[in-house]
């Protein structure tokens, strides 16, 4: 008798225990993989082009293209070299329409237009300086998860020096991955 209380002690403490813990980690979500935010290639030659704030929040308020717009940014800064007069950095800006959150192909032209998708390049820290004036491409959004507010897509457009607007002075095209909040 004794063995058998023995036993049946044994046994509810294992089943106990085994109830009380699996063995196995509690899950938790995997960190967000912020290196490829954005990726650009400009004239030919591929950089890692993340917002200079980090993360991969837009910006809601639509920065220069205002409220009815989500802003994300890119940025790539170089070392100015030898020459010690600065830092020359790239900063490329994807306008995106709040009321237009749809997956496909959206072309832009020179100038944005109400409701349109844009993008844009700026160049500064360089003497002299250099203007770059958008003169067409396209946003493509690959998805867009309602519940998460996930968008991703590609971008392509061409710039002009501002001066011989049939001149391109710059080819960029891209990747992007940002949460519209």
């Amino acid at each position: 008798m004794l063995k058998k209380i023995i036993l049946l002690a044994l046994v509810v403490n294992s089943l106990v225990s085994c109830s009380s813990h699996s063995g196995a980690e509690p899950e938790t979500a995997p960190a967000p993989d912020l290196s490829a935010v954005m990726t650009t290639k400009i004239d030919g030659v591929q950089y890692d082009t993340p917002p200079a704030s980090g993360g991969n929040l837009a910006d809601a308020t639509g920065g220069i293209y205002g409220n009815s717009y989500f802003l994300i940014n890119g940025y790539k800064t170089f070392a100015s070299g030898k020459q010690k007069i600065g830092e020359k950095t790239y900063s490329i800006k994807i306008a995106i329409p709040k009321n237009d959150l749809i997956v496909g192909t959206h072309y832009f032209n020179s100038t944005i237009a109400v409701g349109e998708y844009y993008a844009d390049l700026d160049i500064t820290g360089v003497t002299p300086a250099e203007s770059v004036n958008t003169t067409n491409g396209s946003v493509t959004v690959t998805s867009y998860d309602t519940a998460t507010k996930l968008m991703k897509g590609t971008f392509s457009f061409i710039t002009n020096n501002g001066v011989n607007l049939n001149v391109t002075s710059h080819t960029l095209t891209g990747t992007f991955s940002f949460v519209l909040q």
